[in-house]
């Protein structure tokens, strides 16, 4: 499983995790839904694909475009739980221990 085709895409994974963290933590203050879902697809869904769909490309011995191309069939679901994430996390919010630095 760690050196199969979806390799890229488990190992993309922490990588995700960190930018949408980062990200997130840069626009706490002014949490919106919609800048929370733009930063889930742009580092859930298309940097994890980034990275996976080459990697699996690579092991199956197959080109990068047909790794990208087959990875578009995950797309809509892919999108549907970056929206599920980012509105949960903006409700969220109301129970952070994290605090608004213009409120310090």
């Amino acid at each position: 499983m760690l050196v199969g085709p979806s390799a890229g895409y488990i190992f993309s994974w922490p990588v995700a995790a960190f930018c949408i963290g980062f990200a997130t933590e840069k626009v706490w203050t002014g949490i919106k839904t919609w800048k929370v879902f733009f930063i889930n697809a742009v580092f859930g869904v298309i940097l994890v694909s980034l990275i996976g769909a080459p990697v699996m490309a690579l092991i199956t011995n197959t080109s990068i475009w047909a790794g990208l191309v087959a990875s578009t069939v995950y797309l809509p679901g892919d999108l549907i739980k970056a929206i599920i994430a980012a509105l949960i996390a903006v409700q969220l919010k109301a129970f952070s221990p994290i605090k608004d630095i213009k409120n310090q």
